[in-house]
């Protein structure tokens, strides 16, 4: 009982702290960057984004641990024979999955997800891109992904650039 009463207070230290540090996060060159498993077959590449927490420690500037990644590739739907854009997120543990989340662009509308499952990576959550939002983020400035700490009334709001989106999502076609 101790150990998980340990985990879940580690689990909300960390939230507290992405919370109350948000300039804190840190993004270095470009945004997104694409990544290839082969370069040959533009199926086995998607772009990404991470996001950082630093911290100063003893006077240093120390990263701290990964609060958010973001991934986009586009998918095969058997349904309608062609490749769809898909965003995949994941969140730091100790998230509220049953305030689920929500992302928008800039100051548009904000669009409800639901947490697929968590892992020790973070926990995880999906949304199709269609046409509307997927021109949205290659209009935007920002994406603003929210969540609730477990036990928090409070919502964390992580800011994502959408420098270098239209470019990365363009090279997936």
């Amino acid at each position: 009982m101790l150990r998980i009463i340990t985990k879940i207070f580690c689990a909300l230290s960390v939230l507290v702290a992405v919370a109350s540090l948000q300039p804190a996060f840190a993004q270095t060159g470009e945004p997104w960057k694409r990544v290839c498993q082969d370069d040959t077959k533009i199926e086995s590449c998607r772009i990404a984004q991470q996001l950082y927490l630093n911290k100063n420690v003893d006077g240093k500037k120390q990263t701290v641990g990964r609060v958010l990644s973001l991934t986009v590739l586009y998918l095969f739907v058997p349904q309608t024979g062609q490749r769809q854009p898909f965003m995949s997120i994941i969140m730091p543990l100790g998230v509220d999955l049953r305030a689920g989340a929500k992302i928008k662009v800039d100051e548009g509308q904000e669009i409800p997800l639901r947490f697929l499952q968590c892992t020790k990576a973070g926990c995880a959550a999906s949304v199709g891109l269609d046409t509307k939002l997927l021109e949205a983020m290659k209009a935007g400035n920002r994406l603003r992904v929210a969540f609730r700490p477990w036990g928090s009334k409070e919502t964390a709001v992580l800011n994502a650039s959408l420098k270098g989106f239209t470019k990365g999502v363009n090279s997936l076609k």
